[in-house]
């Protein structure tokens, strides 16, 4: 068997919970069936993709802020020494969970502000928005090393003057935050984001297709970071390739019953990841259906790090801060 080398992965995307207390039209429609991760579960997993991972990013499909063991989720992985990054939606940032966040393992904590108007195009978003600078206000104090990504996915083109979504939630982020969107200069093809102070940022985006057997064919070639900067498991031990992969239409195995480095070594996920760094095919009928691959068109396959000592370190520094 292959050994997996330490600190392969950028990240490690993990679903502790596949519910949602919100329903974005930007996000897919849940299909599996309901799932939570045990405490116990994540601990164990935790200690095995520790020592292969940069960090765990919280999130397939799910807000993880739901969890009912929170708390236990975030112990574990303090215990194993496992950087944790939090995509939310922010409504639940109140209260307990807040001091769970703050005083934890939390490298990162990525706040969807396009939800609330997607779910509530109708109310106004000024306590929404007061909740979420309590939270930011709070962190800057107590954990000015932790990155904060106030994100605007709703992008109809590469710049963020290109979309007619949220103009409310625009103005009052903007009032709140005490800046002009004069000054935001981004173009998502070579910078994401824009930082307001310490390691708090704007973050934007593109809508994107998300990948489905229902799509139509996008490409029938190309280069993707699944299987080799990262993957995904879903909340009852689904291992896939690639964080989009939300219906587990590529269930490559179940770290609860087969350990993870003998899932990464199956046939089936070796043929990805070859096909990926090699020459660009793709071995999987879903990936010739994704919408986000063709963001990568410009990205050249690079060699296996299987095997090779890697130096690959986490890009934490303050010019580009870590997203997912």
């Amino acid at each position: 068997m292959v050994k997996i080398d330490r600190k392969k992965f950028d990240r490690i995307n993990i679903e502790i919970i596949n519910t949602c207390n919100l329903k974005c039209s930007f996000c897919p429609t849940p299909e599996r069936p309901t799932a939570k991760m045990s405490v116990e579960q994540f601990s164990s997993l935790a200690a095995t993709i520790a020592p292969m991972t940069n960090e765990v990013v919280l999130h397939l499909l799910g807000e993880p802020l739901s969890h009912p063991e929170l708390g236990g989720i975030l112990a574990a992985a303090h215990k194993n020494a496992l950087p944790i990054n939090i995509v939310t939606n922010g409504l639940l940032l109140t209260g307990e969970r807040v001091d769970l966040v703050l005083n934890s393992n939390v490298r990162q904590v990525s706040i969807s502000l396009q939800s609330f108007s997607d779910n509530f195009p109708n109310q106004d978003p000024t306590n929404y928005v007061h909740r979420v600078k309590s939270f930011v206000d709070r962190a800057l104090a107590h954990r000015p090393d932790m990155y904060i990504n106030l994100r605007f996915w709703d992008l109809e083109g590469t710049t963020p003057d290109q979309t007619n979504h949220n103009q409310d939630m625009r103005q009052i982020i903007s009032e709140e935050f005490k800046f002009s969107w004069d000054d935001i200069k981004v173009d998502v093809r070579r910078r994401k984001n824009h930082r307001l102070t310490g390691r708090l940022y704007l973050h934007f985006d593109s809508r994107f297709l998300w990948p489905s057997r229902d799509n139509e064919v996008q490409q029938e070639s190309g280069f993707c970071h699944g299987l080799t900067g990262h993957f995904g498991i879903h909340a009852d031990g689904t291992l896939v390739p690639c964080c989009l992969d939300h219906k587990a239409d590529i269930p490559l195995g179940n770290v609860f019953t087969h350990s993870v480095e003998e899932i990464l070594n199956s046939p089936r996920a070796t043929a990805m990841r070859k096909g990926f760094e090699k020459n660009g095919q793709l071995a999987e009928d879903l990936c010739r259906r994704c919408g986000f691959i063709t963001r990568f068109k410009s990205a050249r396959p690079q060699p296996s790090k299987i095997s090779v000592p890697s130096s690959r370190k986490g890009n934490f520094d303050a010019s580009h801060p870590i997203s997912s």
